[in-house]
């Protein structure tokens, strides 16, 4: 009887990236070890007879009453939230009652970007932090320092 050994790596890589050798502990080529990839899927498969959060939003935004009482929400949960804390962005853009969506619409960029300068992932340029101070109504410096305290508390 013939015994196979599996040699367990826990190694992952981004599919497309280079694979770092040196990062995977060294394995010696034989005809016994077992090598397997597994995949996940990048967005999990949407369940029949439901909605997306993000589709339910964007219905909510389009109507015209739905969309005032979330800004209102936004509003109250940005002061209740940021009420001791420092000007952020995330603080600037609730108590003006925005989405990152609608923030980022406003500010032409994207969300996901709203999102990186929020998360201090990212620094805006200034043209960026200008629009951004456009949309949300408050002067660039202003703006300035909220998107750098953002950078300090989430960094």
């Amino acid at each position: 009887m013939t015994t196979s050994t599996a040699i367990l790596q826990n190694v992952s890589s981004t599919i497309g990236a280079q694979f770092d050798a040196a990062k995977a502990a060294p394995v010696a080529p034989s005809a016994d070890n077992v090598v397997y990839k597994e995949f996940g899927a990048a967005r999990p498969l949407p369940l029949p007879n439901t909605t997306s959060f993000s589709s339910l939003m964007a219905e909510f935004e389009a109507d015209d009453e739905m969309a005032g009482h979330l800004a209102d929400a936004r509003r109250s949960l940005g002061q209740q939230l940021y009420a001791d804390e420092p000007q952020t962005l995330s603080a600037l853009r609730l108590t003006a009652g925005l989405s990152q969506i609608r923030l980022a619409e406003l500010a032409n960029t994207t969300q996901p970007h709203v999102a990186k300068i929020e998360s201090g992932k990212t620094d805006p340029g200034t043209d960026t932090i200008a629009r951004i101070a456009q949309a949300l109504g408050v002067d660039e410096d202003t703006a300035f320092r909220a998107i750098r305290k953002q950078r300090e508390t989430r960094g």
